[in-house]
């Protein structure tokens, strides 16, 4: 009797262990493979051409793209503490400035 209530113990400790390092295996929904994050700034109009991205302060180069419907850019690595200006084309052929402070810069998620 005492070793089968030692063997249980033993199988549930285990099984603890199992289900404790299974937890921690989850996937991070903000970073893709290479660590990277995106992040999202929405825009008003629809735009066909992104001329360039620069942070406002230190008017540093931004790594972005524009998504494919045309409304917002997708912003690759983003600090979250800096504001972005953008210069675009919209579908007039017209050149615009727009600038957006980080609280309209939004994380991206990658999987649900």
């Amino acid at each position: 009797m005492k070793t089968r209530i030692v063997a249980l113990l033993i199988f549930f400790t285990l099984g603890g262990f199992k289900y404790a390092s299974a937890q921690q295996k989850s996937t991070d929904i903000f970073h893709d493979e290479n660590g990277n994050t995106y992040h999202q700034v929405f825009l008003d109009f629809h735009i066909t051409e992104i001329i360039e991205i620069k942070y406002t302060i230190d008017e540093s180069p931004v790594e972005g793209e524009l998504s494919t419907d045309g409304y917002s850019v997708i912003i690759k690595n983003y600090p979250g503490d800096k504001s972005v200006k953008l210069i675009v084309k919209d579908d007039t052929g017209a050149q615009k400035e727009v600038v957006k402070s980080r609280c309209f810069i939004d994380p991206v998620i990658l999987e649900l």
